[in-house]
């Protein structure tokens, strides 16, 4: 099979796989980050850890390294606001103008979705135009009333 149709048939494939919907968050300093991600899973419970792709070319890609704090927000199916302005090419403070997102010491933190996983980057492996970040979770907020944002056939799904 050719380069570029594997690529093609690839991402067809991928396009078939329903996943939920998360907007990972960080800050450096004064400057705040948040991009929208469905490369997210569990990677295990003892410790509790967290596995998350970015794409190096994302400007949050710059300020996770290890050691560094930041939070995985997984979406209500009532945020898919958030999840188009924190995957647009609008970056900044234009990605926090909802007012659900607070502060924590050194997480920042939307606390209205379905859950915010509180991470601590215990390494990074590099994967091509992606690094793959292990975060190990040290705290859990839910609101376990709210149904997830989902992502399937290239589109948001309610």
């Amino acid at each position: 099979m050719k380069e570029s149709d594997l690529k093609k048939n690839f991402l067809t494939s991928m396009r078939g796989s329903t996943s939920t919907v998360s907007v990972i968050s960080a800050k450096s300093d004064i400057v705040r980050h948040a991009m929208t991600a469905i490369s997210v899973t569990s990677l295990s419970v003892d410790p509790p850890s967290m596995l998350v792709c970015i794409n190096k070319e994302a400007s949050i890609h710059g300020i996770i390294s290890v050691d560094s704090s930041f939070c995985i927000n997984t979406l209500s199916s009532e945020q898919k606001d958030i999840a188009e302005i924190c995957s647009n090419s609008e970056e900044g403070e234009k990605r926090f103008q909802n007012n659900a997102w607070n502060e924590d010491g050194s997480y920042i933190y939307n606390q209205e979705s379905l859950s915010a996983l509180f991470c601590e980057c215990t390494d990074l492996i590099d994967h091509s135009s992606h690094t793959i970040v292990i975060g190990r979770v040290s705290k859990v907020l839910n609101n376990s009333d709210l149904q997830p944002l989902l992502y399937g056939s290239g589109k948001y799904l309610n």
